[in-house]
């Protein structure tokens, strides 16, 4: 009997799909540093439409929508700088999604979905008709009709994808022609979102912690480093620099042109340049280049330091273009993760250090690929 059950066993494991198979959490978490600055050190995700929360998604929805990425079917020009998801490999998304669906942000309340605005009961008659077939009643998805969870995600992500759905720029349900989000209004999604707000309660714990999966240092050490290693990158999310190489035929000219342009688009007041190698070469000191650019929004400034005054250490944010020792041009700056994730923020503050981050982390990219 034991023999038929390790057969068995054995043809199950060869027959089953390559998404419900386990990845090496160790690369796993490795490859997840290319992805905190946006998506948070655990997954988290942010309250704003730009990045979702990944951390325990099913593994089956992470791999499809990984591999739609790297496959051109879905475009996120930040996404693709910043994350080299390319260059990932069928086994990177195999590795980082089998991490990102063990993780679980579910025992910690600071990661509990809070909407301010919106019908929840309203919401509640629209979701029954139009969602709950395959999100689930409880809107936690249903693997069957690869559907992933709604519950836990946040509002304004999910405003955002509907809204592209609604403009045929995003598939639905993967049917070009669906048309359930056709007659939404604006106060239809807000109802909705509303309510999917209320349904992850329940699972949220006053006081718990969240649960991260366990990798050793010896796992850490054997692992075989990702394929995808190029965009940003994070020695260590506990570090504090976050880095990215200028692209290929892109100037420090360029890369600095980009980004004082960037920052003008979008309205962050560029404060100061610091010529750090021109004026050490003015003194007839030899030094690799280096170039500082500052950056600050005044109103954004006082609301941090409102909330606490060390917060006024991250300011003005920089961003430093300088040269390695081989003389290839890198963009640094502060990873502003540390500081969205950390539980000195009110809750009312996080938005705006999302958005400083966000704004940074845009800046940073111009820079690298010398477009704005």
């Amino acid at each position: 009997m034991t023999r038929l059950f390790i057969l068995i066993a054995a043809v199950f494991s060869l027959l089953a799909p390559a998404h419900l198979l386990a990845g090496d959490l160790a690369r796993g978490k490795e490859i997840n540093k290319t992805c905190a600055l946006c998506h948070g050190q655990y997954g988290q995700g942010t309250p704003g439409g730009i990045s979702p929360r990944l951390a325990g998604l099913p593994k089956y929805y992470l791999v499809k929508a990984i591999k739609e990425y790297r496959d051109g079917k879905r475009v996120n020009l930040l996404m693709d700088t910043t994350s080299g998801i390319k260059s990932m490999t069928d086994q990177d998304i195999e590795d980082i999604s089998d991490y990102l669906s063990r993780i679980d942000v579910s025992k910690d309340s600071q990661f509990d979905i809070k909407q301010a605005v919106g019908d929840p009961e309203k919401g509640r008659e629209i979701y029954k008709g139009d969602c709950k077939t395959c999100h689930a009643k409880d809107g936690f998805g249903k693997p069957r009709k690869e559907a992933p969870p709604l519950a836990g995600q946040h509002f304004a992500y999910i405003d955002s994808s509907i809204n592209l759905f609604k403009a045929k720029m995003r598939e639905h349900a993967n049917d070009p022609e669906d048309e359930t989000f056709d007659d939404y209004s604006k106060e239809d999604i807000r109802n909705i979102t509303a309510y999917l707000a209320t349904l992850d309660d329940k699972k949220f714990v006053a006081g718990g912690e969240i649960y991260v999966p366990q990798v050793t240092a010896v796992a850490l050490a054997k692992a075989a480093p990702p394929t995808a290693s190029k965009g940003l990158q994070i020695t260590d999310i506990t570090q504090t620099v976050a880095q990215m190489a200028l692209r290929e035929g892109v100037s420090k000219e360029d890369a600095i042109e980009a980004m004082m342009s960037k920052a003008a688009e979008i309205n962050l007041k560029m404060v100061g340049q610091q010529h750090v190698s021109k004026e050490l070469e003015a003194r007839g000191v030899e030094t690799p280049y280096l170039t500082i650019l500052q950056f600050c929004d005044p109103m954004d400034a006082r609301t941090m330091i409102v909330n606490n005054p060390i917060f006024a250490s991250y300011m003005p944010c920089r961003i430093a273009l300088v040269e390695d020792k081989e003389g290839k041009p890198w963009l640094m700056m502060l990873n502003l993760d540390m500081l969205i994730n950390s539980k000195l923020l009110a809750p009312d503050v996080v938005e705006t250090a999302i958005r400083v981050n966000q704004a940074m982390l845009d800046i940073m990219v111009a820079g690298a690929t010398g477009e704005f």
